[in-house]
């Protein structure tokens, strides 16, 4: 599984800001289950008093540009609106596929 990981960081006072703007987006931008579909999306601190919302989702083969490139334009949208904000999207692979880029098979457990 290829896994888009997206983080973004912000002051807490401006929680609602980028809670409006995230609404605004997917009103224009609905998700798109052929390239990502959504695992999980959770907000919490950080130690340094920073609010931070992590997005993790299920890349369709052979779209992790285009899930990156997504995900990177929605947060370049809600940064233009939320002073602060801070934000890093990634695409990562989960332990199987790691393993298969070693030639190996992931352990059972995985």
């Amino acid at each position: 599984m290829v896994l888009s990981y997206n983080k973004v960081m912000f002051p807490p006072e401006q929680s609602h800001k980028v809670a409006e703007a995230w609404a605004e987006w997917l009103k224009d931008n609905p998700p798109d289950p052929s390239i990502e579909k959504t695992i999980c999306v959770g907000v919490r601190s950080t130690e340094d008093g920073m609010a931070l919302a992590i997005g993790i989702g299920d890349v369709a083969k052979g779209k992790a540009k285009e899930a990156l490139v997504r995900n990177t334009a929605q947060n370049l949208f809600i940064a233009g609106k939320v002073p602060g904000l801070r934000y890093k999207a990634e695409i990562m692979l989960d332990v199987s596929e790691a393993f298969k880029l070693l030639g190996m098979t992931a352990p059972e457990k995985y």
